[in-house]
């Protein structure tokens, strides 16, 4: 890698934290796989929308199975990646699949309360639950793509910086459903989308989707919290700008 070119991926970096500190971005359309119609704000999460089943005897629930997380719909939003190798495009998505299932279970097993016993095999037991989830959607900001020569839009680095509109930078959105193991209730819904967190490039590995690790990371550790609410208690949102860049 050239020093130029380690220079200009630090530029950039430079430039989506100033553009991207302080923003939140707005809801994803609803992609179906968690109940648009039942789910609504709350103020004291950390999501766009949320819904809990009343009356669920949490205590009953000490097991979790994490699924296979759902890329389908992720996949389906293919306008950024015109010209592009479908193959390539397609692995990376089910590596930021496997990367979200493992950050989830590594997030609840490393729960210093040790809410629940985190199961590799898909179970019905009548004290477990299961958690699903969607990637909707994941889209690469243009400064990124063009530094990395994915996409030739036709708008140099600081044109498209200074614009700053909602449609140059990064975003990340999931849909989840936990339902009892036993009897396939859904017992939570939550959808939420995310600005990739500001922060300077780490150019070893640097990938389209890189940036999107913190983002899911913080999800994992906010659905634990989730869980554990306690009334009246608020969760914290994500942070919009890391120093660090790992």
């Amino acid at each position: 890698m050239t020093q130029l070119f380690e220079r200009r991926l630090l530029l950039i970096g430079l430039l989506m934290a100033a553009l991207l500190a302080g923003c939140r971005a707005k809801p994803a359309p609803s992609a179906g796989f968690a109940d648009p119609e039942l789910m609504t704000y709350d103020p004291n999460l950390p999501f766009n929308k949320f819904w809990r089943k009343p009356d669920v005897d949490w205590k009953r629930y000490d097991t979790l199975y994490v699924a296979d997380v759902n890329v389908s719909y992720m996949l389906a939003m293919t306008d950024w990646q015109k010209g592009e190798r479908k193959e390539e495009i397609e692995r990376d998505v089910h590596t930021i699949a496997i990367y979200t299932r493992d950050a989830l279970k590594k997030a609840f097993r490393e729960d210093s309360n040790h809410r629940f016993q985190v199961v590799d095999a898909s179970t019905e037991n009548t004290h477990a639950v299961v958690f699903e989830m969607a990637l909707v959607q994941m889209v690469p900001s243009k400064v990124a793509l063009n530094a990395l020569g994915y996409a030739p839009f036709g708008i140099g680095l600081g044109v498209s910086a200074a614009r700053g509109a909602a449609n140059d930078k990064s975003t990340v959105a999931f849909e989840a459903r936990i339902r009892d193991a036993a009897t396939g209730d859904i017992l939570m819904l939550a959808a939420d989308r995310e600005y990739e967190q500001g922060a300077i490039i780490d150019l070893r590995g640097f990938k389209w989707y890189t940036a999107a690790h913190a983002i899911i990371d913080s999800w994992s550790k906010q659905w634990v919290k989730v869980i554990e609410q306690k009334p009246g208690e608020k969760i914290k949102d994500v942070d919009t700008f890391r120093l660090l860049p790992w």
